[in-house]
Protein backbone atom coordinates (compact mmCIF):
# COMPACT_ATOMS: atom_id res chain seq x y z
CA UNK A 1 0.00 0.00 0.00
CA UNK A 2 1.21 3.93 -0.96
CA UNK A 3 1.61 5.99 1.74
CA UNK A 4 -1.61 8.26 1.97
CA UNK A 5 -1.75 11.93 1.69
CA UNK A 6 -2.73 14.02 4.15
CA UNK A 7 -5.65 15.14 2.35
CA UNK A 8 -6.79 11.48 1.91
CA UNK A 9 -6.33 11.26 5.52
CA UNK A 10 -8.31 14.30 6.59
CA UNK A 11 -11.42 13.61 4.45
CA UNK A 12 -11.32 9.61 5.59
CA UNK A 13 -14.10 8.20 8.04
CA UNK A 14 -11.11 5.44 9.86
CA UNK A 15 -13.58 2.82 11.57
CA UNK A 16 -11.61 1.74 14.22
CA UNK A 17 -13.73 -1.68 14.62
CA UNK A 18 -12.84 -2.72 11.07
CA UNK A 19 -8.81 -2.00 12.70
CA UNK A 20 -10.15 -4.54 15.76
CA UNK A 21 -11.82 -6.92 13.62
CA UNK A 22 -8.28 -6.87 11.33
CA UNK A 23 -6.40 -7.35 14.53
CA UNK A 24 -8.28 -10.51 15.39
CA UNK A 25 -8.70 -12.13 11.86
CA UNK A 26 -6.48 -15.02 10.81
CA UNK A 27 -4.23 -12.84 8.90
CA UNK A 28 -0.46 -12.70 9.86
CA UNK A 29 1.01 -10.01 11.22
CA UNK A 30 4.22 -10.64 9.02
CA UNK A 31 1.57 -10.40 6.22
CA UNK A 32 0.08 -7.04 7.04
CA UNK A 33 3.39 -5.94 7.74
CA UNK A 34 4.94 -6.92 4.10
CA UNK A 35 1.31 -5.22 2.52
CA UNK A 36 1.28 -2.45 4.84
CA UNK A 37 4.88 -1.43 6.23
CA UNK A 38 3.19 -1.35 9.47
CA UNK A 39 6.22 -2.77 12.19
CA UNK A 40 5.35 -6.21 13.52
CA UNK A 41 6.47 -5.61 17.04
CA UNK A 42 3.56 -2.86 16.83
CA UNK A 43 1.01 -5.24 15.20
CA UNK A 44 1.79 -7.88 18.00
CA UNK A 45 1.98 -5.28 20.79
CA UNK A 46 -1.68 -4.25 19.90
CA UNK A 47 -2.67 -8.00 19.25
CA UNK A 48 -1.79 -9.09 22.75
CA UNK A 49 -3.13 -5.68 24.38
CA UNK A 50 0.54 -4.07 25.43
CA UNK A 51 -0.70 -0.95 23.38
CA UNK A 52 -3.87 -0.02 22.83
CA UNK A 53 -5.86 0.26 19.35
CA UNK A 54 -7.10 3.38 20.59
CA UNK A 55 -4.10 5.30 21.17
CA UNK A 56 -3.06 4.72 17.28
CA UNK A 57 -2.41 8.16 15.66
CA UNK A 58 -4.32 9.29 12.88
CA UNK A 59 -2.29 7.92 9.88
CA UNK A 60 -1.51 4.53 11.64
CA UNK A 61 -5.65 4.29 12.04
CA UNK A 62 -6.45 5.06 8.91
CA UNK A 63 -3.60 2.90 7.04
CA UNK A 64 -4.77 -0.42 8.54
CA UNK A 65 -8.68 0.61 8.45
CA UNK A 66 -8.14 0.99 4.36
CA UNK A 67 -6.03 -2.07 4.72
CA UNK A 68 -8.81 -4.07 6.45
CA UNK A 69 -11.49 -3.17 3.80
CA UNK A 70 -8.93 -4.22 1.00
CA UNK A 71 -8.89 -7.58 3.10
CA UNK A 72 -12.97 -7.74 3.36
CA UNK A 73 -12.80 -7.33 7.11
CA UNK A 74 -15.97 -6.77 8.41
Amino acid sequence: MNKPTDEEVLKSKIDMQLVTNLLKSEITSYRINKDTGFSVGTLSDLRTGKRKVSNLNVRSAYTLSEYAKKMGIK
